[in-house]
């Protein structure tokens, strides 16, 4: 059983390259990206951009391949990278969103995307 959770993470084109070299460390992370999660978008909202979704997960940050794709989110939001020219924010350019099974568990990182999470009642 455990504790799952509802995880998007979206990665804008100009971070893929750090996102697979981090990826590359990881086998576990790779697969877990490429081979698990229940949805794959290539070219989300641009060319080379990337979405992931994991459906009913156990996002446990003691999994080896948790705890390489949240490495990669605390890199991005410390860095400053690239960007036409200039340095901008890496949290500019992708999205987390982790929903877990308590109501009020609710993990929201970086700003590129609209996406974001809603609760209802359904009947």
């Amino acid at each position: 059983m455990g504790y799952r959770s509802e995880v998007i993470l979206a990665i804008d084109a100009v971070l893929v390259p750090q996102f697979m070299a981090t990826l590359a460390k990881s086998p576990e992370a790779r697969s877990f990206c490429f081979s698990h999660s229940d949805e794959v978008i290539k070219d989300y909202c641009e060319p080379g951009g990337l979405l992931f979704r994991w459906d009913d997960v156990k996002w446990y940050d003691t999994f080896e391949e948790v705890n390489a794709i949240m490495d990669f989110i605390g890199w991005a939001e410390a860095e400053r990278v690239d960007y036409q020219g200039s340095k901008a924010d890496g949290d500019n350019f992708f999205r987390f969103v982790r929903l877990g099974e308590s109501y009020d568990d609710i993990d929201i990182q970086g700003y590129a995307f609209d996406i974001h999470p809603t609760r209802s009642i359904e009947y």
